[in-house]
Protein backbone atom coordinates (compact mmCIF):
# COMPACT_ATOMS: atom_id res chain seq x y z
CA UNK A 1 0.00 0.00 0.00
CA UNK A 2 2.95 2.48 1.20
CA UNK A 3 4.85 1.27 -1.98
CA UNK A 4 1.58 2.15 -4.56
CA UNK A 5 0.96 6.19 -2.83
CA UNK A 6 4.91 6.17 -3.30
CA UNK A 7 4.32 5.49 -7.27
CA UNK A 8 1.04 7.86 -7.10
CA UNK A 9 2.94 10.62 -5.75
CA UNK A 10 5.79 10.20 -8.17
CA UNK A 11 3.76 10.06 -11.46
CA UNK A 12 1.47 12.80 -10.30
CA UNK A 13 5.18 14.91 -9.95
CA UNK A 14 6.01 14.04 -13.40
CA UNK A 15 2.53 14.88 -15.04
CA UNK A 16 3.57 18.23 -12.76
CA UNK A 17 7.11 18.59 -14.21
CA UNK A 18 6.16 19.24 -17.28
CA UNK A 19 7.01 22.50 -19.01
CA UNK A 20 3.56 22.98 -21.05
CA UNK A 21 0.49 21.42 -21.81
CA UNK A 22 -1.59 19.76 -24.60
CA UNK A 23 -4.99 20.95 -25.72
CA UNK A 24 -7.53 18.65 -26.95
CA UNK A 25 -7.01 19.77 -29.96
CA UNK A 26 -3.36 18.28 -29.67
CA UNK A 27 -2.00 21.95 -29.87
CA UNK A 28 0.66 22.52 -27.22
CA UNK A 29 0.84 25.79 -25.50
CA UNK A 30 3.81 27.15 -23.79
CA UNK A 31 2.89 27.12 -19.73
CA UNK A 32 3.61 30.74 -19.68
CA UNK A 33 1.37 31.66 -21.98
CA UNK A 34 -2.43 32.59 -20.74
CA UNK A 35 -5.37 31.42 -23.01
CA UNK A 36 -8.90 31.30 -22.29
CA UNK A 37 -8.84 27.71 -21.16
CA UNK A 38 -5.49 28.36 -18.41
CA UNK A 39 -6.52 27.50 -15.16
CA UNK A 40 -7.21 30.48 -12.67
CA UNK A 41 -7.80 30.98 -9.11
CA UNK A 42 -11.30 32.17 -8.34
CA UNK A 43 -10.70 32.34 -4.71
CA UNK A 44 -8.53 35.36 -3.26
CA UNK A 45 -6.02 34.93 -0.40
CA UNK A 46 -6.87 35.79 2.88
CA UNK A 47 -5.83 35.39 6.91
CA UNK A 48 -7.98 33.36 8.90
CA UNK A 49 -7.97 33.69 12.65
CA UNK A 50 -8.94 30.40 14.47
CA UNK A 51 -9.44 29.98 18.06
CA UNK A 52 -7.32 27.42 19.25
CA UNK A 53 -9.23 23.80 19.22
CA UNK A 54 -11.58 24.96 16.43
CA UNK A 55 -12.10 23.96 13.08
CA UNK A 56 -10.96 25.30 10.09
CA UNK A 57 -11.95 25.38 6.19
CA UNK A 58 -9.43 26.90 3.60
CA UNK A 59 -11.26 27.69 0.95
CA UNK A 60 -9.56 27.11 -3.33
CA UNK A 61 -11.99 27.52 -5.78
CA UNK A 62 -10.04 27.37 -9.49
CA UNK A 63 -11.60 27.68 -13.07
CA UNK A 64 -10.58 25.79 -15.76
CA UNK A 65 -8.43 23.39 -14.02
CA UNK A 66 -8.93 20.73 -16.62
CA UNK A 67 -6.33 17.97 -16.39
CA UNK A 68 -4.28 20.32 -13.78
CA UNK A 69 -3.67 19.07 -10.56
CA UNK A 70 -4.49 21.21 -7.64
CA UNK A 71 -1.71 20.89 -4.58
CA UNK A 72 -1.85 22.06 -1.04
CA UNK A 73 1.35 22.23 1.17
CA UNK A 74 2.57 24.19 4.34
CA UNK A 75 5.73 25.66 4.03
CA UNK A 76 7.83 22.85 2.18
CA UNK A 77 5.72 20.43 3.89
CA UNK A 78 2.97 18.62 1.27
CA UNK A 79 -0.50 17.67 2.48
CA UNK A 80 -2.41 16.99 -0.98
CA UNK A 81 -2.08 16.57 -4.89
CA UNK A 82 -5.64 16.33 -6.35
CA UNK A 83 -7.55 14.58 -4.33
CA UNK A 84 -5.52 12.79 -2.50
CA UNK A 85 -4.02 13.55 1.23
CA UNK A 86 -0.03 12.81 1.35
CA UNK A 87 0.11 14.23 5.26
CA UNK A 88 -0.05 11.54 7.66
CA UNK A 89 -1.65 14.09 10.05
CA UNK A 90 -5.90 13.17 10.08
CA UNK A 91 -6.99 16.24 11.19
CA UNK A 92 -6.60 17.16 7.78
CA UNK A 93 -9.83 16.49 5.46
CA UNK A 94 -10.47 17.43 1.84
CA UNK A 95 -13.75 18.65 0.65
CA UNK A 96 -13.48 19.12 -2.95
CA UNK A 97 -10.17 21.65 -3.64
CA UNK A 98 -11.23 22.92 -0.23
CA UNK A 99 -8.81 21.73 2.45
CA UNK A 100 -10.28 21.20 6.07
CA UNK A 101 -8.33 21.65 9.31
CA UNK A 102 -9.75 19.90 12.91
CA UNK A 103 -8.98 20.79 16.15
CA UNK A 104 -6.51 23.76 15.43
CA UNK A 105 -3.54 23.94 17.29
CA UNK A 106 -0.69 26.35 18.06
CA UNK A 107 1.58 24.73 15.69
CA UNK A 108 -0.97 24.90 12.76
CA UNK A 109 -0.22 28.47 12.68
CA UNK A 110 1.50 29.96 9.15
CA UNK A 111 0.87 30.26 5.23
CA UNK A 112 -0.95 27.51 3.48
CA UNK A 113 -0.27 27.53 -0.06
CA UNK A 114 -3.36 26.40 -2.60
CA UNK A 115 -0.61 25.44 -6.13
CA UNK A 116 -1.62 24.48 -9.86
CA UNK A 117 0.56 22.12 -11.11
CA UNK A 118 4.04 23.01 -10.65
CA UNK A 119 3.17 26.75 -9.59
CA UNK A 120 3.95 27.92 -12.80
CA UNK A 121 0.70 29.22 -13.08
CA UNK A 122 0.26 30.82 -9.74
CA UNK A 123 -0.08 29.83 -6.39
CA UNK A 124 -3.32 31.03 -3.71
CA UNK A 125 -1.58 31.53 -0.34
CA UNK A 126 -4.09 31.53 3.08
CA UNK A 127 -2.33 32.50 5.88
CA UNK A 128 -3.41 31.05 9.43
CA UNK A 129 -3.04 32.43 12.54
CA UNK A 130 -4.10 30.61 15.69
CA UNK A 131 -5.65 32.72 18.64
CA UNK A 132 -5.12 31.23 22.03
CA UNK A 133 -7.27 31.57 24.97
CA UNK A 134 -4.97 33.62 28.11
CA UNK A 135 -3.69 31.11 30.66
CA UNK A 136 -1.44 32.62 33.61
CA UNK A 137 0.52 31.32 36.61
CA UNK A 138 1.08 33.06 40.06
CA UNK A 139 4.46 33.22 41.68
CA UNK A 140 5.19 31.96 43.83
CA UNK A 141 3.16 29.23 42.98
CA UNK A 142 1.77 27.78 46.06
CA UNK A 143 -0.76 30.94 46.67
CA UNK A 144 0.15 31.65 49.78
CA UNK A 145 2.45 34.26 50.90
CA UNK A 146 3.27 35.18 54.25
CA UNK A 147 5.61 38.68 55.63
CA UNK A 148 5.95 40.80 58.41
CA UNK A 149 4.21 43.98 59.11
CA UNK A 150 6.50 47.08 57.89
CA UNK A 151 7.79 44.52 55.04
CA UNK A 152 7.68 43.97 51.02
CA UNK A 153 6.29 41.01 48.56
CA UNK A 154 6.15 41.06 44.70
CA UNK A 155 3.80 38.83 43.16
CA UNK A 156 4.08 38.08 39.34
CA UNK A 157 1.92 37.26 36.86
CA UNK A 158 3.32 35.14 33.96
CA UNK A 159 0.16 35.25 31.31
CA UNK A 160 0.50 33.05 27.78
CA UNK A 161 -2.06 33.71 24.58
CA UNK A 162 -2.40 35.05 21.31
CA UNK A 163 -3.09 37.87 21.01
CA UNK A 164 -0.65 38.54 24.39
CA UNK A 165 -2.97 38.95 27.46
CA UNK A 166 -3.42 42.25 29.58
CA UNK A 167 -2.92 41.75 33.19
CA UNK A 168 -4.36 43.71 35.88
CA UNK A 169 -4.36 42.95 39.59
CA UNK A 170 -7.44 43.72 42.37
CA UNK A 171 -7.76 42.84 45.77
CA UNK A 172 -11.37 40.64 46.60
CA UNK A 173 -11.59 42.68 49.99
CA UNK A 174 -11.89 45.41 48.72
CA UNK A 175 -9.16 48.40 47.56
CA UNK A 176 -5.25 47.61 46.87
CA UNK A 177 -2.78 49.33 49.07
CA UNK A 178 -2.13 52.10 46.20
CA UNK A 179 -5.51 53.23 46.83
CA UNK A 180 -6.67 51.80 43.39
CA UNK A 181 -9.54 49.32 42.79
CA UNK A 182 -6.96 47.73 39.43
CA UNK A 183 -3.46 47.89 38.81
CA UNK A 184 -2.02 46.73 35.39
CA UNK A 185 1.28 44.99 34.92
CA UNK A 186 2.46 41.72 35.00
CA UNK A 187 4.03 42.26 38.86
CA UNK A 188 2.19 43.99 41.98
CA UNK A 189 4.78 45.14 44.34
CA UNK A 190 3.73 45.73 48.42
CA UNK A 191 5.41 47.90 50.38
CA UNK A 192 5.38 48.86 54.27
CA UNK A 193 2.74 46.17 54.67
CA UNK A 194 -0.17 46.56 57.18
CA UNK A 195 -2.60 44.56 58.98
CA UNK A 196 -4.90 45.71 57.13
CA UNK A 197 -3.30 45.17 53.58
CA UNK A 198 -3.49 41.18 54.27
CA UNK A 199 -6.00 38.91 51.88
CA UNK A 200 -6.57 37.50 48.64
CA UNK A 201 -5.25 39.65 45.88
CA UNK A 202 -6.38 38.37 42.22
CA UNK A 203 -4.58 38.36 38.75
CA UNK A 204 -6.78 38.44 35.93
CA UNK A 205 -5.57 38.15 32.07
CA UNK A 206 -7.96 38.96 29.13
CA UNK A 207 -7.32 39.06 25.20
CA UNK A 208 -10.96 39.17 24.10
CA UNK A 209 -10.37 35.25 23.58
CA UNK A 210 -12.42 33.07 25.13
CA UNK A 211 -12.88 33.89 29.20
CA UNK A 212 -9.98 35.31 31.23
CA UNK A 213 -8.04 33.69 33.31
CA UNK A 214 -8.01 34.35 37.05
CA UNK A 215 -5.74 32.86 39.71
CA UNK A 216 -5.46 33.95 43.51
CA UNK A 217 -2.78 34.59 45.95
CA UNK A 218 -3.14 34.83 49.63
CA UNK A 219 -1.22 37.65 51.37
CA UNK A 220 -0.62 36.69 55.21
CA UNK A 221 0.76 40.08 57.70
CA UNK A 222 2.32 39.08 60.72
CA UNK A 223 1.60 41.83 63.10
CA UNK A 224 2.03 42.71 67.27
CA UNK A 225 -1.00 42.34 68.75
CA UNK A 226 -3.37 45.14 68.59
CA UNK A 227 -5.80 45.15 72.02
CA UNK A 228 -9.07 47.48 72.92
CA UNK A 229 -11.10 47.75 75.74
CA UNK A 230 -15.07 47.83 75.15
CA UNK A 231 -15.19 50.73 77.95
CA UNK A 232 -12.17 51.94 80.42
CA UNK A 233 -14.48 52.12 83.52
CA UNK A 234 -17.09 50.30 85.06
CA UNK A 235 -19.39 51.29 87.80
CA UNK A 236 -20.90 49.02 89.52
CA UNK A 237 -22.06 48.30 93.48
CA UNK A 238 -21.65 45.24 96.10
CA UNK A 239 -23.18 41.69 95.14
CA UNK A 240 -23.54 42.85 91.04
CA UNK A 241 -21.68 41.20 88.82
CA UNK A 242 -19.30 43.01 86.13
CA UNK A 243 -18.25 42.22 83.21
CA UNK A 244 -14.30 43.58 81.28
CA UNK A 245 -14.27 43.37 77.83
CA UNK A 246 -11.00 43.70 75.38
CA UNK A 247 -10.95 43.65 71.71
CA UNK A 248 -7.76 41.67 70.58
CA UNK A 249 -6.12 41.70 67.00
CA UNK A 250 -3.03 39.99 66.29
CA UNK A 251 -1.57 37.54 63.88
CA UNK A 252 -0.44 34.94 64.60
CA UNK A 253 -3.04 34.25 67.17
CA UNK A 254 -2.04 36.04 70.67
CA UNK A 255 -2.35 35.05 74.29
CA UNK A 256 -4.66 36.74 76.36
CA UNK A 257 -3.82 37.48 80.39
CA UNK A 258 -6.07 39.36 82.83
CA UNK A 259 -4.37 41.21 86.15
CA UNK A 260 -6.16 43.26 88.63
CA UNK A 261 -3.76 45.80 90.10
CA UNK A 262 -0.53 44.02 88.17
CA UNK A 263 -1.87 40.47 90.08
CA UNK A 264 -2.47 38.15 87.38
CA UNK A 265 -5.95 36.78 87.39
CA UNK A 266 -6.68 32.71 87.30
CA UNK A 267 -10.32 31.45 86.38
CA UNK A 268 -12.30 30.72 90.34
CA UNK A 269 -15.75 29.91 90.68
CA UNK A 270 -16.07 33.78 91.38
CA UNK A 271 -14.40 34.88 88.13
CA UNK A 272 -14.13 33.23 84.78
CA UNK A 273 -11.97 34.16 81.43
CA UNK A 274 -13.69 33.35 77.84
CA UNK A 275 -13.33 33.99 74.76
CA UNK A 276 -15.33 34.43 71.70
CA UNK A 277 -13.96 35.32 68.50
CA UNK A 278 -11.36 38.48 68.67
CA UNK A 279 -13.11 39.23 72.13
CA UNK A 280 -11.88 38.47 75.39
CA UNK A 281 -14.59 38.63 78.51
CA UNK A 282 -13.49 38.75 82.24
CA UNK A 283 -16.81 38.52 84.02
CA UNK A 284 -16.32 38.88 88.08
CA UNK A 285 -19.86 37.84 90.22
CA UNK A 286 -20.88 39.23 93.29
CA UNK A 287 -18.71 42.45 93.15
CA UNK A 288 -17.46 43.62 96.43
CA UNK A 289 -15.01 46.18 97.68
CA UNK A 290 -12.17 43.87 97.09
CA UNK A 291 -12.74 44.04 94.06
CA UNK A 292 -12.59 47.64 92.74
CA UNK A 293 -9.51 48.67 91.35
CA UNK A 294 -7.52 48.54 87.85
CA UNK A 295 -7.63 45.67 85.81
CA UNK A 296 -5.64 45.24 82.61
CA UNK A 297 -5.80 43.48 79.60
CA UNK A 298 -2.42 41.84 78.18
CA UNK A 299 -2.31 40.75 74.69
CA UNK A 300 0.99 39.21 73.47
CA UNK A 301 2.48 36.95 70.46
CA UNK A 302 5.60 36.06 68.65
CA UNK A 303 5.98 39.75 67.11
CA UNK A 304 4.81 41.68 70.34
CA UNK A 305 2.76 42.50 73.11
CA UNK A 306 0.11 45.52 74.19
CA UNK A 307 -1.63 46.31 76.86
CA UNK A 308 -5.11 48.07 77.81
CA UNK A 309 -6.07 49.53 81.12
CA UNK A 310 -10.04 49.06 82.55
CA UNK A 311 -11.33 50.44 86.25
CA UNK A 312 -13.94 49.29 88.40
CA UNK A 313 -14.83 51.38 90.60
CA UNK A 314 -18.20 52.83 92.71
CA UNK A 315 -17.40 55.78 92.44
CA UNK A 316 -19.54 57.97 90.06
CA UNK A 317 -18.52 58.05 86.40
CA UNK A 318 -18.06 61.93 85.09
CA UNK A 319 -20.80 64.00 84.73
CA UNK A 320 -21.85 65.50 81.12
CA UNK A 321 -23.48 68.63 81.69
CA UNK A 322 -26.55 69.40 79.10
CA UNK A 323 -27.63 72.92 80.27
CA UNK A 324 -28.63 75.44 77.65
CA UNK A 325 -25.98 78.05 76.56
CA UNK A 326 -27.94 81.04 77.38
CA UNK A 327 -29.51 81.95 81.15
CA UNK A 328 -31.40 84.26 82.62
CA UNK A 329 -29.89 87.34 83.76
CA UNK A 330 -28.89 86.44 87.82
CA UNK A 331 -29.78 82.59 87.76
CA UNK A 332 -28.67 79.23 85.82
CA UNK A 333 -30.49 75.93 86.26
CA UNK A 334 -27.15 73.36 85.85
CA UNK A 335 -28.22 70.20 84.66
CA UNK A 336 -26.14 67.14 83.88
CA UNK A 337 -26.41 63.97 83.65
CA UNK A 338 -24.34 61.20 85.59
CA UNK A 339 -24.03 57.28 86.18
CA UNK A 340 -23.35 55.93 89.32
CA UNK A 341 -24.84 52.85 91.10
CA UNK A 342 -24.74 54.22 94.87
CA UNK A 343 -26.64 58.14 95.36
CA UNK A 344 -25.03 60.93 94.50
CA UNK A 345 -24.25 61.97 98.41
CA UNK A 346 -22.63 65.59 97.04
CA UNK A 347 -21.52 67.75 94.09
CA UNK A 348 -18.98 69.95 93.20
CA UNK A 349 -19.66 73.08 91.06
CA UNK A 350 -16.74 75.33 90.21
CA UNK A 351 -18.04 78.56 88.43
CA UNK A 352 -16.38 81.90 87.35
CA UNK A 353 -16.94 84.45 85.07
CA UNK A 354 -15.21 85.50 82.09
CA UNK A 355 -14.45 89.21 81.59
CA UNK A 356 -15.19 90.21 78.27
CA UNK A 357 -14.90 93.18 75.88
CA UNK A 358 -14.44 94.51 72.28
CA UNK A 359 -10.53 94.19 72.74
CA UNK A 360 -9.31 91.80 75.48
CA UNK A 361 -10.79 88.89 77.87
CA UNK A 362 -9.72 87.28 81.20
CA UNK A 363 -11.19 85.08 83.36
CA UNK A 364 -12.73 86.26 87.26
CA UNK A 365 -12.07 84.17 90.37
CA UNK A 366 -14.04 80.29 90.57
CA UNK A 367 -16.35 79.87 93.10
CA UNK A 368 -16.34 76.52 94.51
CA UNK A 369 -19.35 75.20 96.19
CA UNK A 370 -20.09 72.19 97.55
CA UNK A 371 -24.05 71.36 97.12
CA UNK A 372 -26.63 69.07 97.43
CA UNK A 373 -28.06 68.59 93.98
CA UNK A 374 -31.67 67.49 92.89
CA UNK A 375 -32.22 64.34 91.23
CA UNK A 376 -34.92 64.23 88.69
CA UNK A 377 -34.00 60.72 87.84
CA UNK A 378 -32.61 57.34 87.81
CA UNK A 379 -32.37 54.71 85.56
CA UNK A 380 -31.31 51.35 87.18
CA UNK A 381 -31.12 49.40 83.96
CA UNK A 382 -28.79 52.17 82.76
CA UNK A 383 -27.54 53.60 86.51
CA UNK A 384 -27.36 57.10 84.97
CA UNK A 385 -29.03 59.75 87.24
CA UNK A 386 -30.32 63.12 86.24
CA UNK A 387 -29.59 65.89 88.31
CA UNK A 388 -29.86 69.48 88.45
CA UNK A 389 -28.83 72.28 91.10
CA UNK A 390 -29.76 76.29 90.58
CA UNK A 391 -26.46 79.07 90.42
CA UNK A 392 -28.33 82.20 92.12
CA UNK A 393 -26.43 85.77 92.38
CA UNK A 394 -24.87 85.45 88.57
CA UNK A 395 -24.29 89.09 86.73
CA UNK A 396 -26.30 90.25 83.88
CA UNK A 397 -25.10 90.30 80.64
CA UNK A 398 -22.13 88.09 81.14
CA UNK A 399 -20.33 84.83 80.26
CA UNK A 400 -19.64 81.85 82.75
CA UNK A 401 -17.97 78.39 82.21
CA UNK A 402 -18.39 75.70 84.96
CA UNK A 403 -16.59 72.20 86.11
CA UNK A 404 -18.67 69.58 87.82
CA UNK A 405 -17.41 66.86 90.05
CA UNK A 406 -19.81 64.51 91.65
CA UNK A 407 -19.48 62.31 94.93
CA UNK A 408 -20.64 58.90 95.75
CA UNK A 409 -19.85 56.68 99.50
CA UNK A 410 -16.88 55.34 97.46
CA UNK A 411 -15.89 59.26 96.48
CA UNK A 412 -15.21 61.74 94.08
CA UNK A 413 -15.49 61.17 90.36
CA UNK A 414 -13.01 62.83 87.56
CA UNK A 415 -14.11 67.15 86.66
CA UNK A 416 -16.50 67.16 84.07
CA UNK A 417 -15.65 68.72 80.80
CA UNK A 418 -15.88 72.70 80.91
CA UNK A 419 -19.40 74.28 79.74
CA UNK A 420 -19.91 77.87 79.20
CA UNK A 421 -23.52 79.78 78.90
CA UNK A 422 -24.19 83.42 78.68
CA UNK A 423 -26.61 85.41 80.96
CA UNK A 424 -28.85 87.56 79.68
CA UNK A 425 -29.31 91.17 79.83
CA UNK A 426 -31.56 92.42 82.70
CA UNK A 427 -35.81 92.29 81.61
CA UNK A 428 -34.75 89.31 79.26
CA UNK A 429 -35.36 86.06 80.78
CA UNK A 430 -34.53 82.74 78.61
CA UNK A 431 -36.67 80.42 78.78
CA UNK A 432 -35.40 76.62 79.99
CA UNK A 433 -34.35 74.34 77.18
CA UNK A 434 -32.80 77.80 74.84
CA UNK A 435 -29.93 77.35 73.01
CA UNK A 436 -26.66 74.88 74.29
CA UNK A 437 -23.22 75.23 73.31
CA UNK A 438 -21.32 72.31 72.71
CA UNK A 439 -18.96 71.93 76.06
CA UNK A 440 -16.10 72.10 73.62
CA UNK A 441 -16.56 75.77 72.55
CA UNK A 442 -13.45 77.42 72.61
CA UNK A 443 -12.99 80.98 74.50
CA UNK A 444 -12.47 82.83 71.83
CA UNK A 445 -15.21 81.83 69.63
CA UNK A 446 -17.37 82.26 73.27
CA UNK A 447 -15.61 85.54 72.87
CA UNK A 448 -17.03 86.49 69.30
CA UNK A 449 -20.48 84.97 69.52
CA UNK A 450 -20.82 87.34 72.81
CA UNK A 451 -19.69 90.46 70.94
CA UNK A 452 -22.11 89.57 68.42
CA UNK A 453 -25.01 88.84 71.18
CA UNK A 454 -24.36 91.81 72.82
CA UNK A 455 -24.36 94.08 69.70
CA UNK A 456 -27.53 92.68 68.45
CA UNK A 457 -29.30 92.72 71.52
CA UNK A 458 -28.48 96.63 71.93
CA UNK A 459 -31.40 97.27 69.80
Amino acid sequence: MVIGRRLLIITLFQILSLASFVSSEGIIYDGAMDSPMTPRFVTRARTFKVISGENLLLPCEVSNLGSSVLVWRKGSNLISAGHHLITSDKRFLLQSFNLQLRSAKITDQGDYTCQIGDGSLGDLIHTVEILIPPNLQIIPPDNQVTAKQGGSVLFECQANGNPVPIVQWSKKEGILPSGLQVESGSTLSLNDLQRQHAGTYQCTASNGIGQPATSDVKLQVLYPPEVHVVRSWYNTGDSLEVKLSCLVNADPPAEVLWYQNSFPLQPTDKRSITSSGTTSTLTIRNVQFSDFGNYSCVVLNSIGKDKKYVEISGKPGVAEIISPGFSNPNNYRLTWNVQSVFPIVEAKILYRRLLINTTYHHHDQWHDTIVRPNEVSFNSESTERLQQYQLNGLIADSVYECLVQTKSQYGYSELSNLHQWFTSRVGREIENGGFRLSPFFSTNLLFAVFIIYKFVHRY
